[in-house]
């Protein structure tokens, strides 16, 4: 009883529950109602919270809860495969998620401290930018974002013209009015009827506008997933089993348009890689189909190695990864964080990235737009390969995280990249989860996870772009600025009449 008293130790327990929910909105649960419900919590207790400091700790706590229970599988890889100890591997995943958790507090704290009388009115475009700046700052990390767990709700129309941050934003104004039709007074109830209404009726109205045409022409494409364990991968005397086991798999299909091997699926340098290119070439010898698979290359000249995907028809091209996963696939601040983490005996990847605007590849069967595993959480940088490619592929190992949520939420935001663009995108993974997604977002077939496996599909090739394709994020990040400014005059303009008074 005491306890329900104290109404701050109320707030701080809901929002601190209402974040641990949040992860369940998103696959493999892909309950996306839950995402309005726990905002609307949090939303409505920052709105009851006089003290910038105190909605700094809700916020705080609701990201805790959310990413602690969201991405607590990085420290799958730390350990397994980083070369640190459970231990070691646990507080750098908890020193990370205290990171992420900055986001959500220091919305908090800017509603209250400078939207106080409008709080709910400057809440959407707050969360929205917050999260906007977690997916850049530092290299960025858009994990979790809000808009991916609406890929399966009816909100999910709004990709095509808003993108991933846009849905995020429309959940925020759902939330808001959620919030408001529980605690508001009858007007803004009725307010709140009218907003959640709105929203409904244009996510129907936007569900049957194709944005991107069909170009009545399909290719047949096969996605290998070997299923080989990242702690086997690597080792010299795999190579054979390796090469075996993707070539065994890929020989009924060689009559087919494309065949895609994962990411660094062939375990060795390019330049070391001849008895697999050889190989690979002897196999396609009289076949019709393009060949490509990750592997890792180093350049002669400047000595630079990249995580590269090689595709082979009439000659070798290659697409080198842009977007590098920092402390995974080069170290940031090197200079400074090198000798630290030579002393604590971590080792580190040292990738070069490839440059942003590479070519894409171009061949007889269609455009192809190129990303490898963590570059699709990143939608400004797939709809660069927009307009002109006429079909998305990207290349992952979710290896690297086990039996976790993490392969799930990653098919889920790749899901969200091909919504985004209006494209068919081709998900060829180690260990799964390998997928075909259509134009729409819809899986169309998978590979089950964990299991040696050859994927066949017929795929449609599209031309055309969305209008986010063309806009990207500027027209919802100008919006935003635009409320926030508006709802800065409104409380400026009242906390004066409130002095005057």
């Amino acid at each position: 009883m005491m306890l329900l008293q104290n109404k701050v130790l109320v707030k701080r327990l809901c929002t601190l529950v209402a974040g641990g929910f949040v992860p369940f909105a998103y696959s493999p649960f892909d309950l996306y109602l839950i995402s309005i419900i726990t905002l609307s919590i949090l939303f409505y207790c920052w709105s009851k919270t006089d003290l910038a400091r105190e909605s700094f700790i809700l916020g705080y706590l609701f990201g805790l809860a959310m990413f602690g229970v969201g991405v607590n599988w990085l420290h799958i890889s730390i350990n397994l495969f980083g070369g640190v100890n459970i231990i070691g591997a646990l507080l750098l995943t908890c020193i990370f998620i205290a990171y992420l958790s900055l986001y959500p507090a220091i919305c908090g704290y800017l509603s209250t401290r400078f939207f106080k009388h409008y709080p709910l009115m400057a809440l959407p475009a707050l969360w929205f930018i917050t999260e906007w700046c977690r997916g850049w700052v530092l290299t960025g990390f858009p994990w979790l974002n809000i808009g991916t767990s609406q890929a399966d709700s009816i909100l999910a129309s709004f990709a095509p013209v808003f993108g991933d941050y846009g849905i995020t934003f429309i959940v925020c104004l759902a939330a808001v009015a959620l919030a408001i039709l529980i605690a508001g007074n009858i007007k803004q109830r009725v307010a709140g009827s009218i907003f959640i209404i709105l929203i409904t009726t244009s996510a129907i109205l936007l569900k049957d506008i194709n944005w991107t045409k069909d170009l009545e022409k399909d290719i047949n494409i096969v996605l290998v997933q070997g299923a080989i364990s990242q702690e086997l991968k690597w080792k010299p005397e795999q190579r054979q089993n390796t090469y075996t086991l993707y070539s065994n798999l890929s020989k009924p299909f060689w009559s087919s348009d494309l065949i895609i091997w994962p990411e660094t699926a062939i375990p060795s340098l390019y330049h070391l890689a001849d008895d697999f290119i050889d190989r690979i070439m002897s196999d396609k010898q009289n076949a019709n189909a393009l060949f490509m698979s990750g592997i890792a290359y180093k350049e002669p000249v400047s000595n630079k190695y990249f995580n590269s995907v090689l595709l082979i028809d009439n000659k070798h091209r290659f697409y080198h990864k842009h977007h590098l996963v920092p402390f995974g696939e080069y170290l940031p601040f090197k200079s400074v964080l090198g000798q630290v983490l030579r002393f604590l005996k971590i080792p580190m990847s040292d990738f070069s990235p490839g440059e942003p605007d590479q070519k894409l590849f171009e061949s007889d069967k269609g455009i192809l737009g190129m990303s490898i595993c963590y570059e699709d959480a990143y939608g400004s940088e797939i709809r660069k390969a927009l307009p002109d490619a006429n079909i998305l592929i990207n290349v992952s190992n979710d290896a690297w995280f086990g039996d976790s949520l993490a392969p799930h939420q990653h098919l889920q935001i790749a899901r969200m990249r091909a919504l985004e663009n209006g494209r068919y995108l081709l998900r060829s993974t180690n260990t799964g989860i390998s997928a075909v997604i259509d134009n729409k977002g819809k899986i169309i077939s998978r590979s089950p996870q964990f299991t040696q496996h050859a994927l066949l599909a017929s795929v449609k090739l599209f031309d055309g772009e969305t209008f986010y394709s063309k806009t990207g994020n500027s027209f919802i990040i100008s919006m935003s600025f635009l409320i926030l400014l508006i709802s800065l005059i409104l409380s400026y303009r009242r906390a004066n009449l409130a002095t005057t008074q």
